[in-house]
């Protein structure tokens, strides 16, 4: 039977406790001694040393006996540094029962040129980190250099020599690394282990490789690490800071007394109960209607929750369909005691994803990502606002990116050899993924005063996306893709607005024409990009759908030239040919800015 880390901890005080006592059975001294050598000597000093102050110092854990909590984060994403942040105090305080690890999240286009999702100086930052975890790995004193830094993690390429500095560390040596083959050498490595672990958004988290779901503050962090391994530190927390460290009734509502104090205690409720539908399409296939995640996230926020799935086809489906309206499924209609669960009451940002229609609730189809229609009338309108014309022969591609998300890049990349040997058979339309008041608003984001023209990646991305939809409609698409693969690869978020004219004029194309249209149309193209997005769901890059229908396959030229062919009424000759290699950005994972 295999031991846990807790029971390997509890042996070894077992160890050093017989130790200890075996310490007190000398031998008496008789009438004879034989002379001593020096290294009995030194035996016998050990033990009186051991015997004066071992009783008091904390049994030594070993290395596989540690608590094993990885981090893969991006170091200026404002969440990855708040576990950092909550973090930081429990390696402080339980570090010698810790074995941590901190990787990054990036992805390598090109051998040595390595994107991250906050651009270059995110970049930057993630390599000073690593090269300080390198040189002063003792004691978790990085975590020293981190946390200055996360005080301004906007800034983590240039404050790193004040965070240096201020935690005794040697600027020169951070810099060399950094500067050179080392710090990239480092990063992919890192690089590898977080795709390793199939992370995709930051922070991604596992303790005792399991992945973590609990809360992100100090005191549930350490009450996890003091579920897998033994620590002093372990024997004064409460047993419960909130609800959600409640778990071991299954099933039921864990509840919180006397939280965060030393008398918490934890009691179990039985949920309310809670019908509703699950309206879905048998003849909607694939990842449109795939409503497993929206079915879990409902099971988790409402535990007595049953659900009822129903075809919209079936009688009751369409019974459903008249009286709620329904024109995209999955949909999910829940009862009216949906106000007397438990998330219902404390949560109200829960409340403002559903719509009230008579007695019932529905979940608003944004939440859902619902795309398919069921409507023959509301599908047209949708296609007519696409720009689709069924039973012509030439399907269309429609993908919404954002200019500097390194998984929109990947996309493009893909989409490109497809576009090469098909674009005389199929409409090709990149379109650009706009947010309204994202960040808040203002001009870092967004570009007009009302803030409903907001790109995630700053003002220079959006700058950037207009810039691309100029060129895709006044030059040409065979243009668009070799000025957007051109400026992937050649700019970054915090720099386009510098380099674009230089890439576009070694390109050959008309700056003019370009700067003319920026001025007086790229608004309204953001704005039209916008309503198209809203229209058929868009919430991420990329984004990518075919006449109309969200499209799930690879990133590779192959995939896209086989989703498009299969949209054909009647396949050209093209589709025989099999497209060889991947997109440069095809070993990242295939995540969604």
């Amino acid at each position: 039977m295999t031991k846990t880390k807790k029971h390997k901890v509890k042996e070894s005080h077992k160890i050093q406790h017989k130790a200890k006592h075996s310490e007190h059975k000398e031998k008496v001294p008789g009438n004879f001694f034989p002379i001593i050598s020096a290294a009995v000597l030194i035996i016998i000093l050990v033990l009186v040393i051991v015997k004066l102050f071992g009783s008091s110092a904390s049994p030594v854990i070993s290395q596989e006996d540690k608590a094993k909590v990885e981090f893969y984060v991006m170091s200026q994403c404002p969440y990855g540094t708040q576990v950092e942040d909550a973090f930081y105090p429990v390696l402080q305080q339980m570090g010698d029962a810790i074995d941590f690890h901190l990787d990054y999240i990036v992805q390598e286009p090109s051998p040595g040129q390595f994107q991250s999702l906050h651009g270059e100086p995110e970049v930057i930052g993630n390599i000073v980190q690593l090269c300080a975890m390198k040189y002063y790995p003792e004691n978790y004193k990085y975590m020293d250099f981190i946390d200055c830094q996360n005080k301004d993690a906007a800034n983590v390429h240039t404050n790193w020599v004040t965070c240096a500095n201020q935690n005794q560390m040697d600027v020169t040596k951070l810099r060399t690394c950094l500067e050179g083959d080392e710090g990239k050498g480092l990063l992919r490595e890192s690089m590898l282990r977080a795709q390793a672990r199939e992370a995709r958004g930051s922070p991604t988290i596992f303790i005792d490789d399991a992945p973590y779901q609990g809360q992100r503050d100090a005191l549930s962090f350490q009450r996890a690490v003091c579920k897998v391994v033994e620590h002093d530190a372990c024997d004064a927390i409460p047993v419960c800071a909130s609800g959600a460290d409640c778990t071991e009734q299954a099933g039921k509502i864990g509840v919180c007394n006397n939280a965060g104090q030393a008398d918490a205690s934890c009691t179990y409720e039985d949920p309310v109960e809670l019908n509703y539908y699950v309206l879905n399409s048998a003849d909607c296939t694939g990842q449109a209607c795939d409503a497993s995640r929206i079915l879990q996230v409902t099971q988790q926020l409402f535990l007595g929750g049953k659900p009822k799935v129903v075809d919209v086809d079936s009688p009751e489906g369409k019974q459903l369909v008249e009286k709620y309206g329904i024109e995209v499924v999955p949909a999910f209609i829940f009862e009216s005691n949906i106000e007397n669960t438990k998330s219902w009451k404390e949560r109200t940002d829960l409340q403002s994803a559903f719509d009230k229609i008579g007695d019932s609730y529905k979940l608003k189809d944004e939440a859902t990502g619902a795309t398919f229609y069921i409507s023959e009338e509301a599908r047209q309108a949708k296609y007519d606002a696409i720009g689709i014309t069924l039973g012509d022969n030439r399907p269309q591609i429609d993908f919404f990116v954002m200019s500097y998300c390194p998984y929109g890049n990947q996309a493009e990349e893909g989409i490109e050899p497809a576009y090469q040997l098909l674009k005389d058979v199929a409409d090709f339309n990149p379109r650009y993924v706009i947010y309204s008041n994202y960040g808040g608003g203002g001009p870092n984001f967004c570009i007009d005063a009302e803030s409903q023209i907001c790109s995630m990646h700053g003002i220079v991305e959006l700058n950037q996306n207009i810039r691309e939809a100029c060129v895709a409609k006044h030059i040409g698409m065979d243009e668009w893709f070799e000025f957007a693969l051109k400026m992937n690869t050649d700019a970054t978020s915090q720099n386009a607005d510098d380099k674009w004219e230089s890439a576009a004029k070694g390109l050959g194309l008309d700056i003019d024409v370009i700067n003319k249209c920026f001025d007086e149309e790229g608004e309204a193209l953001m704005a039209a990009d916008k309503a198209l997005g809203d229209l058929m769901g868009v919430s991420g890059s990329p984004s990518v759908f075919v006449d109309g229908d969200s499209y799930s396959g690879g990133r590779t030229p192959e995939a896209f030239k086989q989703g498009l062919c299969a949209a054909f009424d009647t396949a050209p000759s093209e589709c025989n040919t099999k497209l060889e290699g991947e997109a440069s950005a095809s070993s990242a994972p295939q995540g969604n800015c």
